[in-house]
């Protein structure tokens, strides 16, 4: 992750307690650097944008699975996507209503994804075939997802940030896809409340990117007081995340218009007041129960048992 927060090694002894306001604000801002990490990381090798809609056009095509126990369990190991015929096509309109997106950027990125295989028109919908779910590129990015996941978690656990997780239910073997799913829906649910705050998916990425770089937790954990932030240029942040730079260059104007960040010497930061907002209060408060029920799932599916064992 880009923050500074030590995870504690020695975890014999129990975290020092801290205010409910602090614990969300710290829970949130790990949240917002794994977040940057795992939406930087792209999908197979596609960029920040196309990686975001094959995610959310996926979560609609499996959504009636889910809901299906035995569905789940069915399609939960990494060898065994959904098949085409089980998958529920979802419109292009609905996939750049969920994202704050034009429709017709959405239509002309997910034509380029048909003629790489990633997506497949069927009917008046899209699917995410499951020849691409099955790739060795694909795959290895769900790898790269859970050693995310994980890091998330030791990160959060080892500062008291986690309620008590359920028993396992299922061999953690069985459910590496699935925590796929269980991630896909964390980050899908964290971009709505983002998208609150910025208006577009991409905007919101970039301001993933500004909110992340460089900050020390440290005086948040050990009192009440501000992180330390330091600013990102925009080169810098067209880097870091995959976009091109005057992509980034518009989306941190309007930012900066909508006093979501500021500008400094040395680039862009979000100032402490900013995160006193009743908008980021609500994203601070939402995203901690979003969180305890992502790693609830995990514990259900066997993954975190099987990462402390």
């Amino acid at each position: 992750m880009s923050l500074l927060l030590p995870v504690r090694n020695d975890t014999s002894e129990p975290p020092p307690p801290m205010t409910p306001a602090r614990r969300r604000r710290l829970t949130g801002h790990l949240s917002l650097a794994f977040l940057l990490d795992q939406v930087a990381a792209g999908v197979a090798g596609l960029g920040t944008r196309d990686a975001l809609l094959v995610l959310a056009i996926n979560q609609a095509n499996i959504a009636p699975l889910t809901r299906d126990p035995t569905a789940r369990q069915r399609y939960g190991a990494l060898d065994a996507p959904a098949p085409d015929d089980e998958r529920r096509p979802v419109s292009v309109s609905g996939v750049a209503a969920s994202l704050g997106l034009p429709y017709e950027t959405v239509r002309r990125r997910v034509r380029a994804l048909e003629a790489k295989g990633v997506c497949r028109t069927v009917g008046e919908g899209v699917i995410v075939p499951q020849q691409f779910l099955a790739s060795e590129a694909y795959l290895a990015s769900v790898i790269g997802a859970h050693q995310r996941l994980r890091d998330f978690y030791e990160a959060l656990s080892s500062h008291g940030l986690l309620d008590p997780l359920p028993a396992p239910a299922y061999p953690p073997e069985e459910a590496l896809r699935g925590a796929v799913r269980l991630l896909s829906d964390y980050i899908l649910r964290s971009a709505e409340h983002l998208l609150v705050l910025t208006g577009d998916i991409t905007s919101a990425v970039v301001l993933l990117g500004v909110t992340s770089h460089r900050t020390d937790l440290r005086p948040l954990l050990a009192s009440e007081a501000a992180p330390r932030r330091r600013p990102i240029s925009t080169a810098a942040l067209a880097q870091r995340l995959g976009l091109p730079a005057e992509t980034v260059r518009r989306r941190i104007t309007g930012l900066v218009e909508e006093a979501a960040c500021v500008r400094v010497t040395g680039g862009f930061l979000t100032p402490e007041e900013t995160f006193a907002e009743p908008a980021w209060d609500s994203f601070f408060a939402d995203n901690a129960t979003n969180v305890q029920r992502l790693f609830s799932g995990l514990a259900e599916r066997g993954l975190v048992a099987a990462w402390t064992s």
